[in-house]
């Protein structure tokens, strides 16, 4: 996975179109990724290479009941080159706790545990309940080692106060990456890109993931501007990029003339390192990785085309879920 294409080149490349869309360098400058698997791209400092299309394991991916074809969209996204799972603890579906957790320790882990990047979420923001939920974690995945720990849903600034005080969640993660139970810590959020630039600033994590999709970039959306705060300063920090929501939840589908495909190509056409869709079906998940096997990146206006289109479609922040009041992450409807 070796390249020429480094994080000077990712920063010049991202820098250059803010303000009117960001895109990231070439895709044949992107770094080489081995035989058999999807495209990669360099997650900050952190030294991880993850695939430009990560395998969301949230309530899309729990809609699929049936326990077979959970597991046969497991292996078969592995089969595609899909290299970036994501999950976390409170990914629940009708009261079975932990039930998207389970599913990976159960069906991924055992086979795939040494190709694959996984990242877990846990939400406690103090030290001794994060604990206790991240030791479930690493038993219901089975594994000694998680790539990216994130705190889950960071959405105002009490959460970074609880998390950086003393007894504050930050401890016991840092104590787990001195101890090498985990690679990398990150944040996450969706609610304001103020509150996730704080965020980033005081708790210096190593990642990032937040919403990036053409809806949430509007002006007018109360989310804020992911790409205007967020993208800047990791990418002058070092701090790795990855983007959530890009479908909005699947709400912005069917909003435009705009086809589906649009809103993932647009995602992964960002300095991210990558997209995290939620999979909730084998067609779903075949269709996302023929995006990102053949990507090529859209360029800043083609973007700003995109985003105009939404912007004309006018769809009230109401039809973002996440954005809505009282919205919690992992939830069924989430």
């Amino acid at each position: 996975m070796s390249s020429n294409f480094n994080r000077r080149d990712f920063i010049a490349a991202g820098l250059a179109g803010l303000g009117a869309a960001v895109v990231p360098a070439s895709a044949d400058a992107a770094p080489a990724s081995a035989p058999g698997v999807l495209p990669v791209r360099p997650l900050g400092r952190t030294g991880l290479m993850p695939t430009v299309l990560g395998f969301g394991s949230g309530s899309r991916f729990l809609r699929i009941e049936d326990l077979g074809e959970s597991e046969r969209v497991l292996h078969r996204a592995v089969e595609l080159g899909v290299r970036y799972f994501d999950t976390a603890y409170n990914y629940t579906v009708r009261g079975q706790e932990r039930e998207s957790i389970k599913r990976l320790g159960r069906f991924l882990i055992p086979a795939h545990r040494k190709q694959i990047i996984l990242a877990c979420k846990v939400e406690p923001r103090d030290a001794e309940t994060a604990k206790r939920q991240i030791d479930a974690c690493f038993s219901d995945l089975g594994t000694d080692h998680i790539d990216i720990l994130h705190f889950h849903a960071v959405g105002g600034m009490d959460d970074i106060e609880g998390i950086t005080a003393k007894g504050g969640a930050l401890e016991a993660y840092r104590s787990l990456k001195e101890q090498g139970a985990i690679g990398a810590i990150g944040v996450t959020g969706h609610a304001g890109s103020k509150v996730i630039l704080e965020a980033m600033k005081r708790i210096e994590p190593d990642c990032v993931m937040c919403p990036q999709n053409p809806g949430h970039s509007m002006p007018n959306r109360s989310g804020g501007e992911f790409t205007d705060d967020v993208i800047p300063y990791g990418l002058e920090h070092g701090i790795g990029l990855l983007a959530m929501k890009t479908t909005g939840q699947d709400a912005l589908i069917g909003k435009t003339e705009a086809p589906v495909e649009q809103l993932i190509r647009y995602a992964m056409s960002l300095p991210v390192a990558s997209a995290i869709v939620g999979i909730s079906s084998m067609a779903v998940l075949e269709s996302c990785a023929e995006i990102a096997r053949t990507l090529t990146p859209m360029t800043a206006d083609e973007m700003k085309q995109l985003r105009s289109r939404f912007m004309a479609a006018a769809p009230p922040a109401a039809t973002l879920p996440y954005l809505t009041p009282g919205y919690r992450d992992g939830l069924p409807t989430a």
